[in-house]
């Protein structure tokens, strides 16, 4: 029912030698009825897991009006997220990103949580500020 338009990850190095993880996307929405997605979204967490195993929790975001009308049975909601992690080197790479979320339209156990999994692309992104 949830997926992301686009999963690529960009990391930077902070000041403070952690790396900061970053994805903005868009949240497509597959329904065959207008909602809105912040009245029944219970839950929205997610996580990235990178090759070497380190799991890193991602803060997530998302705006409550649409960003696109219903068309195609798709509703599409910017997105958010972003995590930090401790790295010795950073290089372009590729992780598996996991979205749990939970849509409840009656509150009925029936209606269980959801995931979502895909493998994203690490791409590193360096700032260098020249002097004049």
């Amino acid at each position: 029912m949830l997926r992301l338009s686009d999963t690529s990850i960009r990391m930077y190095r902070k000041k403070n030698g952690l790396v900061s993880f970053r994805l903005k996307s868009y949240l497509l929405v597959h329904t065959d009825v207008i909602f809105n997605l912040n009245a029944y979204l219970r839950n929205l967490t997610c996580q990235l897991t990178l090759s070497s195993g380190l799991v890193v929790p991602m803060d997530t975001s998302y705006t409550i009006r649409t960003q696109a009308e219903y068309v195609m049975e798709t509703m599409a909601h910017l997105f958010w997220a972003s995590g930090e992690a401790e790295l010795e080197s950073m290089c372009n790479s590729v992780g598996k990103l996991r979205l749990d979320y939970h849509i409840s339209f009656t509150g009925h156990p029936d209606e269980n949580p959801d995931f979502f999994e895909t493998i994203v692309p690490l791409v590193v992104r360096t700032r260098k500020y020249k002097r004049l």
